[in-house]
């Protein structure tokens, strides 16, 4: 079936068949996004993912019936700022705080089926949306949440050691800067509002090597109230958060494991980039040897680690990616 978009703002995305069967599964695919964090980046990813899902011999739509659902993190776009601007950016914390609750509160939308929970969700995060996600699944264990957490996808996850992959030792050095966020901020912003818009997206789209959608979303997060200091400043906070692996065997599982209890687990599946900016390849490797499966094994709860081969950059989501990759090697 077609799909049928919600598009309540500019700030969610919400996907899902027009028809309702109520004997079919309701899945809920989840969205967390990186920094910036703005869900618009992942509207072809999404739409893509979300065909081929519909389209699926492994899911066929009969009696499975998916809703793809993501939003923008706190503070990246206007109509994400409750009430009047705050005096300063959102928190590490309240993104994942926030991405919880949203995800607390999702159920079926329409049908015989409407207002209950989904037999299963899959979360997706990309970058520091990997970070999150683990969190959440954390979180959700931690107080015996009902939610059914069927798999955990993870895109180029920076999850430990940000600040030791090359970008992070960059980006590292200027927030030794005082105030370097909104002292930033407050400069690049007084240079974008100088420009008119049509201007200023042809100059992404330019600089940026964007396409269309891609530069209006970038133009969109550049012209908001605080976008730019939300990004950096966030951006701080994983340099100074995401260190050491911080998740046990509750999340990670282990190499041998009991049917009932590796079913209760969620499914962690990584995919790393070859080479990726903020992911230094010394800590990807010591993370795939320490928490990744030995080796094929139906009796392994461990996460799967794959490494891109396709040349897939980190910023995807940017316009890059046109489909689901196709190839990969294992970590």
């Amino acid at each position: 079936m077609p799909p049928n978009w919600d598009t309540a703002s500019s700030s969610q995305i919400s996907l899902c068949p027009k028809s309702n069967d109520g004997s079919a599964s309701y899945h809920l695919v989840y969205m967390i996004t990186g920094n910036p964090g703005l869900i618009g980046y992942y509207d072809t990813f999404l739409k893509t993912l979300h065909n081929r899902l519909s389209d699926s011999l492994h899911f066929p739509p009969k009696s499975n019936i998916f809703h793809v659902y993501g939003q923008s993190l706190a503070g990246f776009e206007d109509d994400t700022c409750s009430g009047p601007i705050p005096e300063s950016p959102y928190s590490l914390e309240y993104q994942i705080q926030r991405s919880q609750k949203t995800l607390e509160g999702l159920r079926i939308e329409s049908g015989p089926r409407k207002g209950e929970q989904f037999n299963s969700i899959f979360l997706i995060g990309h970058s520091v949306g990997s970070y999150i996600l683990l969190e959440i699944i954390q979180r959700l264990k931690k107080s015996s949440s009902p939610l059914k957490i069927k798999s955990g996808i993870l895109l180029f996850p920076t999850v430990t050691h940000i600040a030791q992959s090359p970008s992070g030792v960059k980006i590292s050095t200027l927030f030794r800067i005082p105030d370097f966020p909104k002292r930033a901020s407050i400069a690049a912003k007084g240079l974008v509002w100088l420009a008119p818009e049509g201007v200023l997206k042809w100059l992404v789209g330019l600089v940026a090597r964007m396409p269309p959608e891609a530069a209006e979303v970038t133009t969109r997060f550049l012209k908001s109230r605080m976008g730019i200091w939300q990004a950096l400043q966030l951006a701080k906070e994983e340099m100074d958060n995401i260190t050491e692996d911080r998740w046990d065997e509750d999340i990670w599982g282990i190499e041998q494991e009991v049917a009932e209890v590796k079913d209760e687990r969620p499914k962690l599946i990584f995919y790393f980039g070859d080479n990726d900016h903020w992911v230094a390849n010394h800590t990807r490797d010591a993370l795939i040897a320490a928490r990744g499966q030995a080796g094929p094994g139906n009796e392994s709860s461990k996460p799967i680690m794959l490494i891109d081969e396709n040349g897939v950059d980190h910023g995807f989501a940017s316009g890059i990616a046109r489909a689901l990759p196709r190839r990969s090697r294992s970590g």
